[in-house]
């Protein structure tokens, strides 16, 4: 039999098991831009491509979207619903006038 524990409290959950699944991704916001069609764009980006291969720096950057998933306890779930960004926990600072 499986157990499973819950991700943020740590408590093994017992009862009623809930599961939060996050999703990561960068938004795209699409312009209007006029599309120029004159060209060859692909010999463009051959010869792009080319240079970064030339300095060995050919890397692409890892920001596709993330997906993260959680075992949650009714405790926890309750507490991410009523405040899903912990927003709660952020204590605000009361400085004195100078």
């Amino acid at each position: 039999m499986k157990h499973f524990s819950c991700d943020v409290c740590g408590r093994l959950i017992a009862g009623e098991r809930y599961v939060a699944r996050i999703e990561i991704a960068a938004a795209f916001d699409p312009e209007n831009v006029e599309i120029e069609c004159d060209g060859d764009h692909l010999e463009q980006i051959e010869e792009e491509i080319a240079e970064l291969e030339n300095t060995g720096q050919f890397s692409l950057p890892d920001n596709g979207p993330k997906t993260f998933e959680y075992d949650l306890c009714a405790h926890c779930q309750r507490r991410l619903v009523r405040d899903p960004l912990n927003s709660a926990s952020r204590k605000q600072l009361n400085f004195s006038p100078n």
